[in-house]
């Protein structure tokens, strides 16, 4: 995992054009097919320790196998890495759920510079059904059970959970994974106008960052240990510094060479969520 160098060139903050009829037919999409990788590895031992919603952010239609929807192709490679990779039941099946019931995937249906209010919403709607079926269902794993307060009736806890958003990494080398933990506060958004739609409808909802402090909560707070993992992968940047030349290069569609290197940062954001369903900490905010 690597963290933010300093820029080395302005980052547009807009990289998002008007749709209009011009810009489409500039950028036309091209369906291409992409054949997805077979798991080798097995998932890790023991029983999941937190909720996983795992959204990816781009843009729909014309703009589906653009750079700017990187998050997207990462996203399609990485759902049959799932599947087949954690089919498995923790401990025994008789009393323990399959791990599939931790996890969620979502691809945003917004345009970029919208993302969070559609994504928000689903994602607290996901995270509801699978805190009840967990709480209805068989017996959780030890660590969760735990968490529910005494006297909790049924599918009513929170258990903890992390929002991990699949989006394009401007700058980063093509391919490149960079993981930020956190919104803002604990590391710059660089202009990003999907994460900054993401962050702000979260902090809008009083979701996050979460309120660790003493009183009676608000009727938006949330008293569910929320974490954000933010997951880039590299699209490299312009040559041009000249006007647009942002929106152009990040509203271009990928090449096959330029595919094929994104579908190959499936392995280690596998190893990276992986890691994250394990994750027992408390985040502190």
């Amino acid at each position: 995992m690597q963290r933010d160098p300093p820029p080395d060139f302005p980052v547009q903050s807009n990289p998002d054009p008007a749709l209009d009829p011009a810009t489409i037919n500039k950028h036309k999409h091209q369906p291409e097919a992409i054949m997805p990788a077979v798991a080798t590895a097995t998932v890790a031992a023991g029983p999941p320790r937190r909720l996983l919603f795992i959204a990816s952010i781009g843009n729909q239609g014309p703009y589906r196998r653009t750079r700017h929807s990187a998050g997207h192709v990462l996203l399609d490679d990485l759902l049959p890495r799932l599947r087949s990779r954690w089919t498995s039941t923790p401990g025994d099946a008789q009393t323990q759920p399959p791990i599939g019931a931790y996890y969620t995937t979502w691809y945003s249906p917004s345009f970029m510079n919208e993302s969070g209010p559609k994504l928000v919403r689903q994602m607290v709607k996901s995270l509801g059904k699978q805190d009840e079926v967990l709480g209805q269902g068989p017996s959780l794993s030890p660590w969760l059970a735990g968490l529910v307060p005494s006297g909790s009736a049924p599918g009513q806890a929170q258990y903890p959970a992390t929002l991990v958003i699949l989006h394009d990494e401007l700058e980063a080398p093509l391919g490149k994974v960079r993981v930020k933990r956190g919104g803002p506060e604990a590391s710059s958004l660089r202009g990003h106008r999907g994460l900054i739609s993401v962050c702000e409808s979260l902090r809008g909802k009083g979701l996050y960052p979460v309120n660790q402090g003493q009183g009676k909560r608000g009727k938006n707070e949330s008293s569910r240990d929320l974490s954000i993992l933010r997951v880039g992968v590299g699209i490299g940047r312009p040559d041009s510094r000249a006007k647009n030349a942002v929106a152009d290069y990040v509203l271009t569609e990928m090449d096959a060479k330029e595919l094929a290197t994104v579908q190959k940062a499936v392995d280690p954001v596998v190893e990276i969520l992986e890691e994250e369903l394990y994750r027992a900490e408390v985040e502190k905010s």
